[in-house]
């Protein structure tokens, strides 16, 4: 006990004279579009998994976006400056034109037991929130035209190898009628004139969260993870056709009701692990009992061992093509990081950056690479797209990868390094899932503050030299 509180008290010290990380939305850089006529969209359950991606695409359309959260310090730390934030429904006003809403708020259903209490709270935490969007909506003079809100192919409950559309019934278990629920209280929309879309959504899989993070570390250490039999069916969809399939229900005015958002072809669990492994090479099969899992998870192990066999008949039939139908695709695209550097963007008066990346452009120009390294006080525009200042780019090093994405730090110098032979080893030892967010941590909080301030010291000693010549 005695050694716990000298950890805290030192850990307490220590961060009171250590710098602060800089904000997520300067570490991972928001795009922002233009549009001659911005849609204002407005987005409950921003700060999770799904809506932070959802945001992030709408801003890059040039859309506007307002967002609900919980924590503001959350959801600013996110965003930045490029959403609007509120804390509850209630500050909007009603004169405020709003175009869409999408509702993704909710608790995550298996990380607790479902005991009486906890199913309170989830589906409070579901249908207090839309019960709010309703409301707004109510009051709102000008009305949006679509609601689009999340719900789960748990709606369809235990069904075996059951092909399963959008006009099959739920059942009488928890997870299905939670989702029942859900569902019920989004359709009140309807009567005020409200297009409603419910995603009933499957499995999603991102690099940034949701399930597949973890069962990734599993398949690096050459391990293909089975549940129980294997043999139950997994309805999975990539979090990029999640976001195309919400921007596609709100586009077009004749897709409404449930729409199932899974991708076309389910696969069940022993192959899903079989594929997730053999991104990785060769792997050892190991299995989780059912009779075990059941005995730790009680009712929760329905998610995992008895899953639904889902397709998208609605979507599909509406005209929506999916860019990951295939499980190996989506794998293939969320385990291989592919972005190359296009154009390098840092600060060339600072010596240590300066020498640093020449000498990564000599290894690139041999290499036959045309990448750009420019000073980040020649491209203000572009910086000026992601909020960020010039003060603020002088303080990292960027990469405008060739996918159009935005890296900086040690994400960014990692980019560098594994395009380049003799650096290679070093970007895969830094991506290793222990080391990289110590190495990212210590990059923004020491490294580049430590070099921040003596270049900064640097500058202005040079300036008074000159002044006084």
């Amino acid at each position: 006990m005695n050694l716990l509180v000298v950890l805290l008290i030192a850990g307490s010290l220590l961060a009171m004279f250590l710098p602060r990380r800089p904000p997520r939305w300067l570490r991972d850089p928001l795009f922002a579009g233009s549009k001659l006529q911005p849609r204002r969209i407005l987005v409950t359950g921003a700060t999770g998994f799904i809506g932070r991606q959802v945001c992030r695409r709408l801003i890059a359309a040039g859309d506007d976006v307002l967002v609900l959260a919980r924590r503001r310090e959350r959801a600013l730390d996110l965003f930045g400056p490029h959403v609007t934030i509120c804390t509850s429904l209630v500050e909007i006003a009603a004169d405020v034109r709003i175009d869409a809403i999408v509702n993704l708020a909710g608790e995550p259903i298996i990380s607790r037991p479902w005991t009486g209490r906890r199913r309170r709270q989830l589906i409070a935490s579901r249908v207090a929130v839309t019960e709010a969007v309703v409301e707004l909506i109510g009051r709102l003079q000008h009305k949006p035209a679509v609601l689009v809100t999340a719900s789960a192919v748990g709606y369809y409950g235990v069904r075996g190898d059951e092909e399963l559309c959008e006009a099959d019934r739920g059942r009488t278990i928890f997870q299905s009628q939670l989702c029942q629920i859900w569902e019920l209280t989004a359709q009140r929309a309807k009567s005020h004139g409200v297009r409603v879309c419910s995603l009933r959504l499957g499995v999603v899989l991102g690099r940034d969260g949701g399930a597949l993070p973890q069962q990734i570390l599993a398949a690096r250490a050459r391990i293909a993870a089975v549940l129980g039999s294997g043999r139950q069916w997994l309805s999975w969809i990539h979090i990029d056709d999640v976001l195309r399939l919400i921007e596609h229900c709100l586009d077009r005015g004749d897709v409404d009701g449930p729409i199932n958002a899974t991708a076309p072809v389910p696969v069940r669990q022993h192959e899903f692990a079989r594929q997730l492994a053999a991104q990785f090479g060769r792997s050892l099969t190991v299995r989780a009992p059912e009779t075990m899992l059941r005995c730790l998870l009680g009712e929760r192990a329905q998610l995992l061992l008895d899953g639904q066999r889902v397709l998208p008949v609605k979507a599909l039939a509406s005209g929506f093509e999916f860019q990951y139908p295939r499980i190996d695709e989506a794998l293939a695209d969320l385990c291989m990081r592919t972005d190359a550097p296009s154009d390098v963007l840092y600060d060339t008066f600072c010596p240590i950056c300066d020498g640093e990346m020449n000498t990564y452009c000599r290894a690139a120009r041999r290499l036959g690479k045309r990448w750009q390294f420019d000073d980040v006080a020649t491209r203000p525009e572009l910086m000026s797209r992601y909020g960020i200042d010039l003060q603020t780019a002088r303080r990292r090093v960027y990469v405008l990868a060739d996918s159009g994405r935005m890296l900086s730090g040690i994400e960014a110098l990692c980019t560098i390094w594994a395009a380049l032979p003799y650096w290679r080893g070093l970007a895969w030892f830094i991506r290793l899932p222990p080391v990289e967010p110590l190495a990212a941590w210590c990059y923004d909080v020491i490294l580049a503050p430590l070099i921040w301030r003596w270049n900064r010291r640097r500058r202005a000693a040079l300036a008074a030299a000159t002044q006084t010549r």
